[in-house]
């Protein structure tokens, strides 16, 4: 048995009650760094769904983010985590950040999550103004193994960019103080609104560089799996309506988790999608996308798939 958190998992429905008590479903979560959209997202649920389901004990584990997650799910040590839809496709090959480890065939949908955009922030004084100014500088792309690390490198690709910075590795918090403190002249952030860029913004002016027509049309030829979208102008002080390249980002569960278990989660987090959503903006995005989803090679999960023909919101 593994000496970690992760020794009582959801397959075992392990009763943690005394006999004659209801038996207590552990679900470990897997979220990211704290400043990261995904870890607030987690903590949200957690605290949430377990209002309406006492007998399901989520644990929020806090990750690098989406390639962490994936892969701890494939080695079986989280029942749950956010996960971008590039990541579940190419697990199931497996190839890039997966390749030569296991196939993710032991993945399930549950809901997208959320559509996440990937964009680089500077201080406004900082004199960098365009994507190609980012040549020589020192860049922090996210924490090891996260999923922000993934889609920034891979932007950086396909702009020809990524030789000619200096790639720094840091938790989104250190990111978004290094920059304060001139430690770094940029970072890189997935998903919005996302804590570190905003409480940059209350206290400094930032800059968030914008793409153009021709770099956003050359990252969606160069990796088909983002789509250009529109960030709000009302996402970050003082920061402009964006177009940038948005990936999509999905709840998935491991296959052994129960299907009455699921079933109940999502039940429970549709119910309460304003709550979520009020604890962080991302959840009022949630919803079944299970045709886009099932097209990543993966299947829904039994209890999703089992909540959502039931309502009506099935689509194949």
């Amino acid at each position: 048995m593994r000496k970690t958190l992760f020794a009582v998992s959801a397959a075992a429905l392990t009763a943690l009650a005394s006999p004659g008590q209801a038996q207590s479903t552990e679900v470990a979560w897997g979220g990211s760094n704290p400043g990261g959209v995904m870890y607030y997202m987690v903590g949200v649920a957690g605290t949430e769904l377990a209002k309406d389901l006492p007998d399901v004990n989520i644990t929020q584990v806090t990750t690098g983010g989406s390639t962490e997650n994936a892969k701890r799910l494939i080695k079986g040590e989280l029942d749950m985590g956010i996960v971008y839809g590039s990541h579940v496709f190419m697990s199931q090959k497996p190839e890039g950040p997966f390749e030569g480890g296991g196939k993710g065939n032991m993945l399930r949908g549950v809901a997208m999550a959320y559509q996440g955009p990937t964009y680089f922030v500077t201080l406004g004084d900082s004199g960098i103004e365009s994507l190609d100014d980012l040549d020589g500088k020192k860049v922090a792309l996210g924490p090891p193994g996260s999923g922000t690390v993934f889609n920034c490198s891979n932007i950086l690709t396909a702009l020809g960019l990524l030789d000619s910075i200096e790639p720094q590795l840091m938790t989104f918090a250190d990111a978004g103080r290094a920059l304060g403190n001139g430690q770094i002249d940029a970072f890189c952030q997935s998903s919005s609104p996302a804590a570190a860029v905003t409480e940059l913004a209350e206290t400094r002016e930032i800059t968030v560089l914008p793409y153009s027509g021709d770099q956003l049309a050359k990252v969606a030829e160069t990796y088909p799996f983002y789509h250009t979208g529109t960030m709000p102008e009302t996402t970050y002080k003082g920061v402009p309506a964006t177009d940038m390249p948005f990936t999509t980002v999905y709840w998935v569960a491991h296959e052994r988790v129960p299907e009455d278990v699921v079933k109940r989660m999502v039940a429970a987090a549709y119910d309460k999608q304003d709550a979520l959503a009020a604890g962080h903006k991302a959840w009022g995005q949630m919803k079944p996308d299970t045709a886009n989803f099932r097209k990543l090679g993966a299947p829904m999960h039994p209890g999703a798939e089992a909540y959502y023909r039931e309502n009506g919101k099935w689509q194949d």
